[in-house]
Parts: C-alpha cells; sequence; structure tokens
C-alpha cells in the first residue's frame, strides 16, 4: 500500500505541473525536488508575462527564475513524505529480518568471497601466463563422461614456473585400470605429481588451459587428497588418527566419479597395522571404481597387481651411482627396487657411519627373510593382466576419433598382438 501511494502520489504531481503548463501557458514550468521542500515548481522569469496567477503560493526569486508551490501542491507533498516514510520503515523491517538470516552464515559467506576472490586471481593468472607462453605449452583439455583420464607430458602449473628443467610426466587411468600404485625413494617426485595431477584437473574443470602435450579428462565429481603428515593439537588428534579421519571421509563420500589422491597412508603407525589399513583401502577403492593414485614406500603393495589386473604399478625412475641417488623425475611402468635408498639419503642428511652400517645389518638379515617368503606370479595372473590390457586398449579405442578403416586396421593389430602374446 505505501509503495502503490507513493506511485500514486507521485504521478499526480507530475500530471499537475502539465495541468499548470497548459492552463497558465507556462511550458518552461519545471517540477525540481529536493529533501526540505519536497518538490516545488520553477519557472523562468523572461517567460512569466505581467503578474503570476494567484494559484502559485510561497513565491521566491532565485536568480533568474522564480520558485514557487500551490496549494494542490502542497497537500500531494505532504501525502507523498508520508507514503515514502512509510516505504522506508517498511524496507528497514525487510532489511532487518533479511540480515537476522544471513548474520548466521555471515562465516560461510566471508569464507565464499575470499574463494571467489582466490578463484578470480587464480584465474587471472592463469590467463596471463598462457597468454605470455608460447603455444604449444597449454592446451585445451577435451571431455568425455566416463571416459579415461588422460595426460601426455604433463606439467605442474606452479613448479614449472620456478623450474625451467621441470621434467613432464603422463598418467593413464580408466575403467580397466582404475587404480595407480607410485612408488619410489623419497624425494623421487611422488608428492609433486600427486599434486600435479590434482591441479591440472581443477584448472580444466574451472575452463582453463592445462600444462600437457595433450589432456583428455572424465568429469570428476569430487576430489579427494590424503596428503601431508601434520597433527591436530586443537582436537587431541595424532598425526594417525587425522589420517584415519580423513581416510573416513573418503570411503564414506565417494563415488565412481571420484578422483581419490594419497599420500602414503599408514605412514604414521607401526610398519604392519599401516600396510594392512593401506591394503584394505586400497581394495575398498578398488570396489568402488573411482579412479585412485595412491604414493607408497610399502613395496609389497605392488602384490595387489597379482590379484587385481586393474592395478597399475608405477615408479619414479633412481639411479645409483657410488652409493649416492641420482633422482631423474620420470615416471616408469612396473616397480623398480632401489635398495637401502633410506639409509643412503640418512648418510647424505650426515648420520654417524656407525649407525648407518648397524642399519646396513639389520636391513640385510629382514631382507632375507623376506626373499624366502616372496612367491612367484603365477601364469594365470599374467593372462588376466593380459586380458585388463586389451580392454583398456579397446577402452581407448572406443573414444577415440579415428575412422572406420582406422578402427579395424587397430583392432586387427590388437587381436594379432593378444594371440602372439604382446600386448
Amino acid at each position: 500500500m505505501a509503495r502503490r501511494s507513493f506511485c500514486e502520489t507521485s504521478e499526480a504531481i507530475h500530471n499537475l505541473a502539465n495541468k499548470y503548463r497548459e492552463d497558465f501557458k507556462l511550458p518552461s514550468l519545471k517540477l525540481p525536488f529536493n529533501n526540505r521542500q519536497g518538490f516545488y515548481f520553477s519557472i523562468p522569469q523572461k517567460s512569466i508575462q505581467g503578474r503570476l496567477p494567484n494559484k502559485f503560493i510561497q513565491v521566491i526569486k532565485h536568480g533568474n527564475n522564480i520558485h514557487c508551490s500551490s496549494v494542490e501542491l502542497a497537500s500531494l507533498n505532504v501525502r507523498n513524505k508520508s507514503a515514502t516514510k512509510e516505504c522506508y520503515i517498511r524496507t528497514e523491517v525487510c532489511l532487518e529480518e533479511l540480515m537476522d538470516v544471513i548474520r548466521q552464515d555471515v562465516s560461510v559467506l566471508t569464507l565464499l568471497s575470499e574463494v571467489l576472490c582466490l578463484l578470480d586471481m587464480v584465474v587471472n593468472s592463469f590467463a596471463h601466463m598462457i597468454s605470455t607462453k608460447p603455444v604449444d605449452r597449454y592446451i585445451r583439455p577435451q571431455f568425455t563422461c566416463d571416459g579415461p583420464l588422460a595426460i601426455d607430458s604433463g606439467r605442474h602449473p606452479i613448479l614449472e614456473s620456478i623450474h625451467t628443467d621441470f621434467i613432464p610426466n603422463n598418467i593413464f587411468l580408466s575403467e580397466a585400470s582404475n587404480m595407480g600404485i607410485v612408488m619410489g625413494p623419497n624425494m623421487s617426485g611422488k608428492s609433486t605429481y600427486l599434486q600435479q595431477v590434482c591441479l591440472i584437473v581443477i584448472v580444466a574443470q574451472i575452463g582453463c588451459y592445462v600444462p600437457a602435450r595433450f589432456a583428455n579428462l572424465r568429469v570428476f565429481d569430487r576430489i579427494f587428497t590424503r596428503m601431508g603428515t601434520a597433527d591436530c593439537l586443537e582436537y587431541n588428534c595424532s598425526t594417525f588418527m587425522t589420517e584415519m579421519k580423513e581416510t573416513a571421509f573418503i570411503v564414506q563420500n565417494i563415488s565412481e566419479r571420484s578422483l581419490v589422491v594419497m599420500d602414503e597412508l599408514g605412514r604414521a603407525t607401526s610398519s604392519s597395522d599401516g600396510f594392512a589399513m593401506a591394503w584394505s583401502c586400497c581394495e575398498h577403492l578398488l570396489a568402488l571404481k573411482a579412479y585412485t593414485i595412491f604414493a607408497t614406500h610399502m613395496e609389497n603393495l605392488s602384490e595387489l597387481a597379482t590379484l587385481y589386473p586393474n592395478v597399475k604399478i608405477l615408479h619414479f625412475h633412481v639411479e645409483v651411482k657410488n652409493n649416492r641417488m641420482d633422482f631423474k623425475f620420470q615416471l616408469k611402468d612396473g616397480k623398480c627396487h632401489v635398495p637401502h635408498y633410506g639409509l643412503m639419503l640418512a648418510g647424505v642428511a650426515g648420520l654417524p657411519s656407525s649407525v648407518i652400517e648397524t642399519a646396513k645389518r639389520i636391513t640385510s638379515t629382514i631382507t632375507l627373510k623376506k626373499t624366502k617368503r616372496a612367491e612367484v606370479n603365477c601364469q594365470q595372473n599374467n593372462d588376466l593382466q593380459m586380458i585388463y590390457r586389451v580392454v583398456q586398449r579397446l577402452i581407448c579405442l572406443k573414444y577415440s576419433n579415428q575412422n572406420e578403416d582406422s578402427l579395424r586396421e587397430s583392432l586387427q593389430n590388437l587381436k594379432e598382438c593378444y594371440i602372439g602374446g604382446r600386448v
């Protein structure tokens, strides 16, 4: 009602001004407004012939203009001010109710504004970086609904701007090979690789070009990470308890369309319990068919590949020269055993040689016992691995852009390789 009254009185005031222009032959009559008087009439002196009509009251000379009002205008001004005041009161009530609702979630809104600011900064930074880099350094990623995660020569978006000699690496995960277990010594590049994959996926899904030679991604609904070794004193949580809480959150909220990245799960407790927990989590994630990258120092986890053909074992290549490790930062297929790499790093860190020699003797004894219990993969597992490799190639062909003749030729080559046992 108040808003309607305001609109009606405002319209009546303008209609009154139009009426006075016609009745008194004052086409140059204007209708200014100020907060003290409200609406009033302003008439140039040169347009007034003789005396001003008696209708006009409160006549004041102001420069070359005459300011005045009328009884009708004064009445309309009173009604208009009353309606305006009522509108302000009702608006203030609505705003107070809205503020009461918003005040409950002000922390969330503050966080949202910070996230949007950060996102704006990141997108602008990427736009600037892409525009200043050579054309072949960043590419536009391709997306599929259920296809593989395939990145050729991917690079860390941040570290490559710091290190000009950054080594690119690949990743391929599909329905036939949905888990990659990444192994390698300390400082070989495992954690950097995990961060690199996550950042490329995030950058791609916010609509930016990615640092790679080629990138084909499925659209992930969530990205779960379990990285770092920090405890939480505020909540009385040890490092292992923090690991378990984060892992529990992942297991409870994961879906088939999620990406899971775990860095050395189970290292914060005893070796037997940590290995058991890591193995169990891997099996659970395999059953959910989510794409998973799992970095670990536990070499026995590579035995998962003997039971589950959709597990792919990867390692970061390291060369040992004169009891020193030369990190190549290159990801390769299969597992690679670098003996006593922890002891070599301990020597570089300055640990006394007597302590290291004792540790070597103990390690040799433990390794000998493990070797006696080791089992060789059976032929059935090798056949199963070959079948999964065939399925993996078929999935690649399914999402390829080849024409029918090329697909037919690729399928024939795959058939010949399978018969010859060369897949």
